[in-house]
């Protein structure tokens, strides 16, 4: 094999890694220890329950088995638009796509909700 098969075999298996990494399925957030043992994490989602699941995801993996327990807990909306007028504006896109065989046009971003929690592992 030559030199330049060998350098084009080997680019091609760092794009292959790239692109790989990028698709993860597994967003991790990252979490802040505060005094007492409490704990701090941001879970960030196109959905309120996503980003609910993210940040639960990242403070049971901080408490390695141990039970998780919520001190404090907020979800904030950054969509941009109000939550509202966003779900009737996609929900009548899907009824229009539906009619038009167009499909539905999609206004969520993957940071639309936060859900910002304190916790301890117990």
């Amino acid at each position: 094999m030559n030199t330049f098969n060998k350098t084009a075999t080997l680019a091609a298996t760092l794009v292959a890694a790239l692109a790989l990494s990028a698709c993860q399925t597994t967003p991790s957030s990252p979490v802040i220890q505060r005094a007492n043992s409490l704990y701090e994490t941001t879970g960030i989602a196109k959905t309120k329950v996503k980003a609910q699941q993210n940040a639960l995801d990242s403070a049971k993996a901080t408490c390695r088995g141990k039970q998780v327990i919520i001190v404090d807990d907020t979800v904030k909306y950054n969509g941009i638009l109000n939550e509202n007028t966003g779900r009737m504006i996609g929900q009548a896109g899907a009824v229009l796509g539906t009619i038009l065989g167009t499909g539905s046009p999609n206004l969520s971003r993957d940071d639309d909700y936060e859900y910002m929690i304190s916790f301890r592992c117990q």
